[in-house]
């Protein structure tokens, strides 16, 4: 059962966990540098953005946000 690492809820797929993340979870970094990567964004909004994409293909951005 997929949780988000941020705010301690669970979903029943990741669907429902990535766009938890992308329109509901308030903690997510408010900041414009990836705090996985570091790569910097013009928004927050982008590199929100950023984070949930690389999470779908790279393990790294993956196990920042949940923990399965």
């Amino acid at each position: 059962m997929p949780t988000c690492k941020l705010c301690g809820r669970s979903f029943d797929t990741l669907t429902e966990l990535y766009m938890h993340l992308s329109s509901e979870c308030n903690r997510i970094p408010r900041s414009r540098r990836c705090p996985v990567c570091g790569n910097k964004y013009r928004s927050i909004r982008f590199m929100k953005h950023h984070l949930i994409n690389e999470a779908l293909i790279e393990t790294r951005h993956m196990n920042y946000l949940i923990s399965i």
